[in-house]
């Protein structure tokens, strides 16, 4: 047996959110290769393509040439070790794997470098939005701490960064929760390869509060419908989002379904569709106030909305609730509540809105429940009887 696989370090020619680009050790075997991120981003003219090294003219190129001798020796190391003590040649994903199980760093390394590293590595493995959406919390995070290391990251950090989203950001309980499961996630990537030793989660409770979901009553959602109605608009883009706002009202479709529903999705007047963000099935049959808010055309292909991004969405519901009197702030999600909370309202049973939102669970649909006043009231008046 011999020492098949070779590597070497390269830049990527994709620059990241800071305008820097990231070292990459690539690994090569009987024409194929493999990639793994290293925490080394630097401009583009700061790397040595004969050397493999970054230039003396960067002001860290000591720190950084540290790390990519380590793993140098490290990558050497593995290879060698394979070739006198195992039967077979290591493949490509065997290498990797093993390379980053080693914790093969000799210096401080950047925690936030190799998630972000890991999140370009993996890009196709997550949905867009949730890409995205981890993308915002390291953002967030690098906010809290110019640079993140490994070693930071241990329980007082956490309880800090909890604190700093309270106070500081005046985030809420809910979404200062979701960013701490974010960074549970991002420490047990770095567990899984080695990087963190102890799970610094381990005597942290992630708190989830019931928070104040707005929604329409019944005689807000016609309020709005006989707006619509009267087509008194002064731009057309104020009737687009109303409208897929109201049908939204009427099915309880979430805005990313909104943008990717199509004609074909409807099908004996039901719309049938996989659900963007659970992947659920579900079969909505539409109503006759639902009906009345399709187009009569259709826009980009068969799109049944012309939907525009969310930021503008929820400005123009927000002027058009300001304009109504509405005191409620109109949001794309309002829309799915206002669905659930009136379905329950007029006496439709939980387990059919359950399986008309997708839920996976009907404890979910049950928070609806809990916010629907006249419901109780409607039922408490059965004793009265």
């Amino acid at each position: 047996m011999s020492i098949q696989i070779s590597y070497r370090f390269v830049i990527k020619k994709e620059k990241n959110k800071q305008g820097l680009y990231p070292i990459y050790l690539r690994a090569f075997l009987k024409g194929k290769k493999i990639e793994t991120a290293t925490p080394v981003t630097i401009p583009l003219r700061d790397w040595s393509l004969r050397n493999q090294r970054v230039k003396s003219q960067n002001n860290y190129h000591e720190r950084y040439n540290m790390i990519l001798d380590a793993i140098d020796k490290k990558s050497i190391k593995l290879l060698v070790n394979n070739f006198l003590n195992e039967e077979y040649p290591l493949s490509l994903v065997q290498f990797k794997d093993r390379l980053l199980a080693l914790n093969h760093y000799s210096v401080e390394q950047s925690f936030t470098d190799y998630i972000l590293g890991y999140l370009e590595e993996n890009k196709t493995k997550f949905k867009t939005e949730t890409w995205f959406g981890y993308k915002s919390q390291i953002s967030k995070m690098l906010k809290f701490k110019k640079e993140i290391l490994f070693s930071d990251i241990n329980e007082r950090f956490i309880n800090d960064y909890r604190q700093y989203m309270l106070n500081t950001l005046s985030n809420n309980e809910n979404t200062a929760s979701k960013s701490l499961r974010v960074l549970r996630t991002f420490v047990n990537i770095s567990m899984r390869f080695g990087y963190i030793k102890t799970n610094p989660f381990q005597y942290i409770s992630i708190k989830k509060v019931d928070g104040k979901r707005d929604f329409l009553s019944i005689e807000e959602l016609n309020k709005l419908t006989d707006y619509y109605s009267k087509d008194n608009f002064a731009k057309l883009i104020e009737k687009d989002i109303l409208g897929y706002f109201l049908f939204a009202c009427y099915t309880g479709l979430r805005y990313s379904d909104l943008k990717t529903f199509s004609t074909d999705l409807i099908v004996d007047n039901s719309i049938r569709l996989r659900m963007h963000k659970t992947g659920c099935l579900v079969n909505i049959p539409l109503s006759k106030k639902a009906k009345m808010f399709l187009p009569n055309i259709t826009f980009e292909g068969s799109s049944v909305f012309r939907v525009y991004c969310n930021k503008v969405t929820n400005k123009e519901l927000k002027k058009i609730g300001a304009d109504l009197g509405l005191k409620k702030k109109l949001t794309c999600h309002v829309a799915r509540h206002t669905f659930a909370t009136a379905s329950i309202s007029l006496g439709i049973p939980i387990e059919v809105v359950s399986k008309l939102l997708g839920h996976t669970s009907i404890r979910t649909t049950q928070v609806y429940a809990k916010i629907v006043d006249t419901v109780k009231i409607k039922e408490m008046q059965k004793w009265d009887n």
